[in-house]
């Protein structure tokens, strides 16, 4: 390798070393991947597992308005046949015209006559996408695809931790947010839930409301939703996370509830006791009020503590 070569590489490493900005990273790969081939110009793809496709994230010219925006389907255009097949692709004259080529405006890709795209793998999975190419006719030789796939090898781990970390990081900011939201008893849970499991999984959820439900949250909703089987082992796991928070307010509000229940009944039973009546007869009268009227025990044991309030 010649010294100048050898000096990019370095220089490649620090730059996986020391940066923390993945924009930034990638950006400077594709500089250095363009001054290892004397190319025109070089792009980086990265593969999103979730959605099944590669997403322009790098560019040597920095097309601000086209990164993060560009967006090709496994199989889609040069690069998308790559990321599928995790073969390198090498065209060295007229590449806008091969019929696996595809245009995008915004990168003005038709004015490059040679193209090589290369595979970034990181453990026999797909991490990404780089494409280096020329204006003018171009042999990549043997040397070239060696320099650029060792690149590709020594940029590969770095893409795969810094990738899944803005990964994680934005759904850890929408988990976070989910249970603030949950931990919040205020409002209709169910409600909530579908909500919240919209924001994960990008399409409405509805689960018939019933008091079954409100008994087994967890089990119902499980067994409706996680039973889909587009939904990845991630989505799954943040939907777990959400049902068991919300299996536990339930579980607290109902004992909450019964709590509150109880020690109402024990009030307008000392009421009624004061007139008379046995502990078994106070109680009986209050269920059988409950039946008659068809309002519960606790509505009841209610009315007769502030009846007692009231009049005295």
């Amino acid at each position: 390798m010649k010294g100048s070569s050898l000096e990019i590489i370095l220089k490649v490493l620090e730059i996986l070393n020391n940066s923390r900005n993945l924009s930034q990273m990638l950006n400077m790969i594709c500089v250095s991947a363009c001054q290892l081939t004397n190319a025109d110009n070089c792009f980086i793809y990265l593969y999103d597992k979730e959605n099944d496709e590669l997403v322009l994230m790098g560019s040597s010219s920095f097309p601000h308005d086209a990164v993060g925006r560009i967006k090709l389907q496994m199989g889609e255009g040069i690069a998308g046949l790559v990321g599928k097949e995790k073969k390198i692709i090498s065209i060295s004259k007229k590449a806008y015209k091969d019929k696996r080529f595809k245009v995008f405006k915004n990168l003005k890709e038709d004015t490059y006559e040679a193209i090589i795209s290369i595979p970034i793998i990181f453990k026999d999975n797909l991490v990404g996408v780089m494409n280096v190419q020329h204006k003018n006719e171009h042999k990549y030789t043997r040397t070239e695809k060696t320099i650029l796939k060792m690149l590709s090898e020594l940029v590969s781990g770095a893409l795969e931790r810094d990738w899944l970390y803005e990964q994680y990081k934005k759904k850890a900011e929408i988990l976070e947010n989910i249970l603030d939201s949950i931990l919040d008893e205020n409002g209709d849970i169910c409600q909530k839930i579908e909500m919240m499991i919209f924001k994960i999984i990008k399409k409405p959820v509805k689960v018939i409301q019933d008091n079954k439900i409100q008994s087994d949250i967890k089990s119902n909703y499980f067994s409706v939703i996680l039973s889909d089987k587009n939904l990845t082992d991630e989505q799954k796991k943040a939907i777990l996370l959400i049902l068991n928070q919300a299996d536990l307010i339930i579980k607290n509000k109902k004992l909450k509830d019964e709590i509150e229940e109880r020690k109402l009944v024990e009030r307008a039973k000392g009421i009624l006791m004061k007139y008379g009546m046995s502990e078994e007869e106070a109680y009986n009268y209050i269920r059988k009020k409950a039946m008659d009227s068809r309002k519960t025990i606790k509505e009841i044991a209610e009315s007769i503590v502030i009846l007692k309030e009231v009049r005295p």
